[in-house]
C-alpha cells in the first residue's frame, strides 16, 4: 500500500474505533462508505474487518467481563454462524458497481432511520420488526443472529441487527456496548480470515495496515471516554451525520 493509502486507513479506522467504543454501534456502517471513497467497494469491505479487529482488542480491554454473561450470548453466536457463511458465499458473485451503490444507499437508510425515526418508512419497518418480535417471542434470537450474521460479512452492518435484539435485553449501557464489542471480536476475526480466503483482499494487506493500528487504539481510547463523559445523544447524530454525507457521495 502507498502511504496516502495507509494515511487514509488510518484516519478511517481512527474514528471508527471513537464510534465503536463510544456507541457501540454505527463503525462499521462509517468505516465501509468511507473507505470506499478511496478504494473499490470489496477492497474497503476487506480492509475493514482486520482495521476493526484492532479496535476490538482494545475494546475488550476497557470492557472486559461487561458483556452479557447469559446463554443468549452463546445463542446469539451460534444462530449467526449460518447467516455468515451464506454472506461469505453471496459475497463473490455480487458485481462490483451495484455493491458500491448498495453500500451508499443503506449507510444513507441507516442514518436517515436515526435521525429523522418518525419518517413513514421508517415506523412501517420498526412496526414489521415489531410484528417479528411478537410472533417469534423466545425464537427472535435465532432470526437477528443469522440476519446479523449475513449483513456483517456484507456490509459490516451486523452491530445493527444484533443490536435491534439487544437494545430490548439489555439495559445497563456499559453492558450493552460491551457486548457489541465482544461479538464484533468473534465474527470480525473470522470475517479476516473470510475475506482472504474468497480473495476480497490478498494476505499481505492485513500486515500493510500494521502502520494504521494506532491510530484505531487511540481512537478506541477516546471513544471510551466519550461514553463515559459525553452527551450521548449530540455524539450519534454527529456521527449519524458523516455516514448520510459519506454515503451519499457513493450513490450519486
Amino acid at each position: 500500500m502507498e502511504l496516502w493509502e495507509i494515511l487514509i486507513v488510518a484516519v478511517a479506522g481512527f474514528f471508527s474505533g471513537v464510534i465503536k467504543t463510544g456507541v457501540g454501534i454505527g463503525s462499521g456502517v462509517f468505516l465501509l462508505p468511507t473507505l470506499s471513497l478511496a478504494f473499490p467497494a470489496k477492497t474497503a469491505l476487506g480492509l475493514g474487518a482486520p482495521l476493526m479487529l484492532a479496535s476490538d482488542i482494545i475494546g475488550l480491554r476497557y470492557y472486559w467481563m461487561q458483556w452479557d454473561r447469559s446463554n443468549k450470548l452463546l445463542r446469539l453466536m451460534l444462530s449467526a454462524v449460518p447467516g455468515l457463511l451464506i454472506g461469505t458465499l453471496l459475497l463473490p458473485i455480487i458485481p462490483a458497481r451495484e455493491f458500491r451503490f448498495g453500500v451508499g444507499m443503506f449507510g444513507m437508510t441507516y442514518a436517515l432511520s436515526h435521525l429523522s425515526p418518525n419518517m413513514f418508512i421508517v415506523r412501517w419497518i420498526r412496526a414489521r420488526f415489531t410484528g417479528i418480535n411478537c410472533r417469534t417471542g423466545k425464537t427472535q434470537i435465532y432470526f437477528y443472529g443469522a440476519l446479523g450474521g449475513v449483513a456483517t460479512v456484507l456490509a459490516h452492518a451486523g452491530g445493527l441487527v444484533w443490536s435491534l435484539y439487544l437494545m430490548t435485553s439489555i439495559q445497563d449501557r456499559r453492558t450493552f456496548v460491551g457486548t457489541i464489542v465482544f461479538i464484533f471480536f468473534l465474527t470480525n476475526t473470522y470475517k479476516a480470515i473470510a475475506y482472504v480466503f474468497i480473495g476480497i483482499i490478498p494476505p499481505q494487506t492485513i500486515f500493510n495496515i500494521l502502520p494504521a493500528v494506532p491510530a484505531v487504539w487511540i481512537g478506541s481510547s477516546l471513544g471510551n471516554l466519550a461514553n463515559k463523559r459525553m452527551n450521548q445523544q449530540l455524539f450519534r447524530k454527529i456521527v449519524l451525520g458523516v455516514i448520510f454525507i459519506v454515503s451519499a457521495k457513493l450513490c450519486f
